[in-house]
């Protein structure tokens, strides 16, 4: 495995790194995530298509104090990566091995168990709330997969929710 990536177990590990770093790392996460799926099978687009996204929300917050909620289970492996699960990454889709969707018994930064798409708005709104109700500081991302928005982003009187209102409406 190669350099940068063997020195993350972490999003604190990540946050080390130099912005001019990070395209380095995106493309050895892309090198793992190539080789373990060529191995085991897997959701390789989805999980390509979202390394940047995935590398720059752990660089800015603070897993799993943030909440990370994913809407497609399968844009996860850079996530799973940079969690604590690269030394067990090899074991995705196995028999005993790490699971292909953020699954909340395996790591703190497992926020919601996704699958498939339309659930990261619903589940995110949720943490939301609580958090108000708890007086919680901390942030809550949805990561909308492109089926997405279509399903579940409505709110009751055809109100659609933005990250920028969501905390407010």
């Amino acid at each position: 495995m190669p350099a940068r990536l063997d020195t993350i177990d972490s999003p604190s590990d990540l946050k080390k790194l130099r912005p001019h770093e990070l395209p380095l790392l995106a493309q050895e996460l892309r090198n793992e995530i190539i080789a373990t799926c060529a191995q085991n099978g897997g959701h390789l687009g989805a999980s390509l298509g979202a390394v940047e996204i995935i590398l720059a929300l752990h660089y800015v917050f603070d897993s799993p104090v943030d909440r990370l909620v994913f809407d497609v289970g399968h844009q996860a492996y850079a996530h799973k990566l940079l969690t604590g699960r690269r030394d067990r990454f090899r074991t995705l889709r196995k028999e005993g091995g790490i699971a292909g969707f953020p699954h909340r018994q395996e790591s703190p930064h497992d926020a919601f168990g996704a699958g498939h798409a339309s659930t990261s708005v619903s589940a995110a709104l949720g943490m939301v709330e609580a958090r108000k109700q708890l007086g919680n500081p901390n942030t809550v991302v949805a990561l909308i997969g492109d089926g997405g928005l279509t399903p579940s982003s409505r709110c009751p009187r055809g109100r659609w929710r933005s990250a920028p209102s969501a905390g407010r409406w």
